[in-house]
């Protein structure tokens, strides 16, 4: 039975400590399961991030879209290239830049962490109804954009 919250600022509060707390415990559980794989997490999503891209990103776009600082991602890129999951690749437009490739072991890994990230959301998901699903997913989309939309027009770039 779901407690009744004694008013709305309770209820905002506690939906911010669950989703929170939801999103944190869900890395978690992608992390424990990924090390199997012998990958960190910091490697296993710049190769999602990477991989994922519809071009080679520099190591200053990954450090940005992974939150990191640019010496990090240096560290983390260093460790890739020695295992031979990507390349660095010096940019035709810059030749400051370099572009970071994935190789076909990179590509390799980068499907069985796919493979193991799916069979994890399958497990987490397995108990809740797909309407309830949906509309959650739909609820939490929408809390984005919201969160975006203000998250620009509080540094003066919106509208």
């Amino acid at each position: 039975m779901i407690e009744r919250p004694s008013n709305a600022a309770d209820l905002a509060e506690r939906f911010e400590n669950a989703l929170y707390n939801s999103a944190r415990a869900w890395r978690d559980a992608v992390d424990r399961r990924l090390e199997c794989l012998g990958i960190s997490p910091a490697s296993w999503m710049t190769i999602a991030v990477a991989s994922q891209a519809r071009s080679p990103l520099s190591q200053s776009e990954l450090a940005d879209m992974l939150s990191v600082s640019r010496a990090s991602m240096v560290h983390v890129i260093d460790r890739l290239a020695r295992a031979g999951l990507v390349m660095r690749e010096p940019s035709v437009s810059d030749r400051r830049v370099n572009l970071i490739v994935i190789t076909d072991a990179g590509h390799r890994i980068y499907a069985e962490l796919k493979n193991e990230a799916a069979a994890l959301r399958r497990q987490l998901l397995s108990s809740i109804e797909l309407e309830k699903l949906a509309h959650l997913t739909g609820l939490l989309e929408q809390l984005l954009r919201i969160a975006v939309k203000n998250s620009v027009s509080s540094r003066g770039y919106a509208d």
